[in-house]
């Protein structure tokens, strides 16, 4: 695999067009994007890696059906896995506490976009970065019908795929990455690492600042029964005296 990174690093497409092992990379990317779209508390770029599969198509590294029937396939078996995830989590008490991990709204976003569009919103969540696997969730919550969802599911991700895979196609074939196409091939590798880091880091603050808060509001919340507490039992004695 490092020679496979090393050969898009410097751009040598007659070696990645006679690599034999280009099966690998395909499994690498059809795994980050299965779990993408699984789990909602994996801030993995999904959307870059679509466009550098696209890019590397119009290359010819990889062969079309990749962009237009493997990252589709993948990415509603990740969206079944969610929806999956849903219909279990509907029947267990403090379902949502995942929205601890998401962007502040995410939550509240995808629902009114499941409320407004119902099992459209998948064409619009797909597009969506931590949406695309809350939505399915939501649908699964709702018990609607497997094969329906897994059918417009499909049509979803291919249209997501097929027009980040063209984005990219398209970027490879213009006067500017024949220009700057090193700088450009380096940027699809770092890219989607940094975006990773940075969503993972971002994940784990909010993390620590819902706990912190959490804390405080126990806090607070103990606080200020203390007074009750004692008033209780000075009424409770007063009471009994009087008694």
């Amino acid at each position: 695999m490092t020679e496979l990174f090393q050969a898009i690093w410097h751009q040598d497409l007659l070696f990645l067009q006679s690599y034999n092992r280009l099966w690998l990379l395909v499994f690498c990317l059809g795994l980050i994007l299965f779990l993408e779209s699984a789990f909602v508390f994996l801030p993995l770029p999904g959307d870059s890696l679509v466009i550098f599969a696209g890019a590397l198509v119009g290359l010819g590294v990889l062969d079309p059906y990749v962009s237009l029937l493997i990252v589709p396939a993948v990415a509603t078996l990740g969206a079944c896995l969610a929806y999956e995830q849903g219909r279990w989590l509907q029947q267990r008490p403090g379902r949502w506490n995942i929205e601890r991990l998401l962007p502040e709204g995410t939550l509240e976003r995808a629902s009114a976009l499941f409320e407004r569009h119902g099992i459209l919103a998948l064409f619009v969540a797909r597009f969506i970065p931590f949406v695309r696997v809350l939505v399915p969730m939501m649908m699964g919550a709702s018990q609607l019908s497997r094969g329906r969802f897994a059918l417009v599911s499909f049509i979803s991700a291919f249209c997501w795929a097929a027009s980040l895979g063209l984005f990219g196609r398209f970027v490879v074939n213009t006067p500017f990455y024949a220009q700057y196409g090193d700088e450009i091939a380096r940027a699809a590798l770092v890219i989607p690492l940094v975006l990773f880091v940075a969503a993972s880091v971002a994940v784990v603050v909010r993390l620590v600042r819902k706990r912190a808060c959490n804390k405080k509001t126990c806090l607070v919340s103990r606080t200020s029964k203390v007074p009750a507490k004692s008033d209780s039992k000075g009424t409770m004695g007063r009471c009994t005296a009087q008694d």
